[in-house]
């Protein structure tokens, strides 16, 4: 659904101003094979990746990045989906997806 410029321009502002965290990474891996599980630090709490691990940090930080860019394309899409009327409401955006207020 085609949503009015303004509108993608607010929910792109809303979407940048949130904080998913920062990608990083730590030695908890249970092989030894894969010591590096990707970590989401968002400053005042640690998410761990669950149900993955990689040989090297830099593997394990792109898979948090990877994660972090689908959490905002979910949010994206959400906010532009017709049914979402109190999560756009929530963040400031109209109601309706054809007004521009």
């Amino acid at each position: 659904m085609a949503t009015h410029p303004d509108l993608t321009e607010r929910i792109e502002s809303v979407v940048a101003s949130l904080g998913f965290g920062f990608p990083t990474a730590a030695r908890r891996g249970r092989r030894a094979e894969w010591p590096y599980v990707p970590i989401i630090d968002h400053g005042h709490r640690t998410e761990q990746i669950r149900g993955v691990a990689y040989a090297t940090r830099s593997e394990a930080i792109d898979c948090a990045k990877r994660v972090i860019m689908a959490r905002q394309e979910a949010l994206r899409r959400n906010l532009n989906d017709p049914r979402y009327r109190a999560l756009r409401e929530q963040h400031g955006l109209p109601r309706e997806l054809g007004a521009t207020v």
